[in-house]
């Protein structure tokens, strides 16, 4: 019996960030690494999205950003010459939130897409400072939602967490499928 393949990718920086180059970078260009986004970050007048799920956002997210929908409630001057910097796993649904907002236009200077939170948990700021992940209840996280084993070449900082194959299909199709599935109890 010959050995199966694992479909698990490599959990380096180098996979991660290829990872977001053929899932995200196809979906806006460019890409900000983990690198040119902490340095952002530190520069302040960002609002960071994390467009990933709610059960995703619940396992792990950077410290201060805001989902989709608290980003939507945002008044116009909380906006007013900002950056908006998103991101998901790698780079994919991210992409297309930034792609969605530079065609509505809006208050804000610039949007701009991010590798995802799977490659910037190789960053050191994703484990301790201002930025680090954090849970829901605002502790650090030990755990990184990935999407689906293939998306998983993060940190080994982090214990991967993944959507059964049923729920990432759900995921990708509609994608408030799992937030309303959770909101519902």
């Amino acid at each position: 019996r010959r050995p199966r393949r694992s479909p698990m990718p490599e959990r380096s920086e180098a996979a991660a960030r290829a990872l977001a180059q053929q899932w995200g970078a196809p979906q806006s260009t460019p890409m900000l690494d983990a690198a040119a986004l902490v340095a952002l970050l530190k520069g302040g007048d960002v609002v960071l999205v994390d467009v990933r799920t709610a059960p995703e956002r619940r396992v792990s997210r950077i410290r201060g950003s805001v989902s989709p929908a608290e980003f939507a409630a945002l008044p116009d001057a909380a906006l007013e010459g900002k950056t908006v910097v998103s991101y998901c796993s790698v780079g994919y649904r991210s992409g297309k939130f930034v792609a969605a907002l530079q065609k509505r236009g809006g208050p804000f200077a610039t949007v701009i897409n991010s590798e995802g939170i799977v490659p910037y948990s190789h960053h050191v700021a994703a484990r301790e400072g201002p930025h680090a992940l954090v849970d829901a209840a605002g502790a650090p996280a030990t755990r990184i939602h990935v999407y689906a084993k293939p998306f998983d070449a993060a940190s080994d900082a982090f214990e991967p967490a993944v959507f059964s194959s049923f729920e990432a299909l759900m995921a990708w199709l509609w994608p408030s499928y799992l937030d309303d599935k959770a909101s519902s109890g």
